[in-house]
Formats: C-alpha cells, sequence, structure tokens
C-alpha cells in the first residue's frame, strides 16, 4: 500500500511543480517557481509530520503519501542544484550566494510556520 501511496503522491507533487514553473514568472531574479515548490514542500511536511506526531490511529499510508510522495515529487533538490550550476557557470556568485541563502530561510520559515500553525490549531 505505501508503494502506491508514494506513486499517486509523487505524481501529484511533480504536476503540483510542472503547474508552478508555468504560472510563476520567470522574469525574476531568483529561480522563483523552485522557491514557492520548496517552501510549501517544506511546510506541508512539517504540517504532517507534527500532526501525525501529535495524534495516533491516523493511517500511515497517508502520512507516506504527503510527505514522501507529494512533498518529494514538490520540492526539489535536483532543481535547485541545477539552477544553482547556472549560476556558478556564468560567474554570477552573488546570485548564487543569494539562492541558496534565501531557499534555506524560506524553507526553514515554512517549517516554523508550520510548528506553530500545527500546534496552535491541534493541541
Amino acid at each position: 500500500m505505501n508503494f502506491i501511496a508514494v506513486f499517486l503522491g509523487g505524481g501529484l507533487g511533480a504536476l503540483v511543480r510542472y503547474v508552478l514553473y508555468l504560472i510563476t514568472p520567470n522574469l525574476t531574479y531568483l529561480p522563483l517557481a523552485t522557491l514557492v515548490a520548496n517552501f510549501f514542500g517544506c511546510f506541508i511536511a512539517t504540517i504532517v509530520f507534527v500532526y501525525f506526531a501529535m495524534k495516533s490511529g491516523l493511517n500511515p499510508a497517508f502520512k507516506v503519501f504527503l510527505i514522501t510522495g507529494f512533498c518529494g515529487g514538490l520540492s526539489t533538490l535536483s532543481a535547485l542544484s541545477l539552477e544553482l550550476l547556472h549560476f556558478i557557470h556564468t560567474e554570477d556568485y552573488i546570485r548564487a550566494a543569494i539562492y541558496v541563502l534565501s531557499t534555506v530561510i524560506i524553507c526553514t520559515i515554512s517549517v516554523l510556520l508550520g510548528v506553530y500553525i500545527v500546534k496552535s490549531n491541534f493541541s
């Protein structure tokens, strides 16, 4: 059952990531679609993780569907790495540094926000 949950969640997450690339303006200084995908991937994974830690009796396949499948398909270190490689290859080191730092900061904020939301609404 977990294999099917990961398969379906991963496909759905990848589809959402692709839609983000289609609808996000490409006129930004940084790859906005990847930043948005990584933010929501971290945010959703944190909410699910904290919620499952607080509640017992929940279907573990749903957790695998959301965290490993959907969030794994949505957020992407591979896209971030390729975009970072492009900045380095073009010797745009300042943009590369800003991109790495903004990704870490944005994803950390999303994790903290996810913990806060779950704990304030479900504890």
